[in-house]
């Protein structure tokens, strides 16, 4: 009789410990950096210092054109897969329908602003090489 008290006890504690333990929503952040972070390092920060290291302060040849149509395409990957990451890790950790939806629309607006720099890169380096 008292082994049955016990193993009654000991399911009642159970129970009642997964009843009230508070379910935590998934966090934030990307491997300890926040997502506004992210954001602001991947589609400002990053591409702007790549264009200001590989940019040329005087006139520029045809291998400093090819160099900064390559930072160009470079930044502009970053920015995409910055954003489009975060995209993914909300949908993987099923945030809200309100986060989803406004990584979403950043996407929509980040990926086809990077992917016509990307074009435009690639349309200046064929007209200034081809002269």
């Amino acid at each position: 009789m008292c082994r049955e008290a016990h193993f009654a006890n000991r399911y009642t504690r159970a129970m009642s410990d997964v009843a009230t333990t508070p379910r935590t929503r998934p966090g934030t952040s990307v491997k300890g950096f926040s997502a506004p972070a992210v954001l602001l390092m991947g589609v400002v920060i990053i591409p702007t210092a790549l264009g200001i290291a590989f940019g040329n302060v005087s006139a520029p040849d045809d291998e400093a054109y090819v160099r900064m149509a390559f930072a160009t395409v470079a930044g502009a990957t970053v920015a995409i897969v910055a954003v489009l990451g975060l995209l993914i890790d909300r949908i993987v950790r099923r945030a809200t329908i309100s986060t989803i939806a406004l990584f979403s629309f950043l996407a929509l607006i980040v990926v086809p602003w990077q992917l016509s720099a990307i074009a435009a890169a690639s349309e200046l380096v064929l007209a200034r090489l081809g002269t």
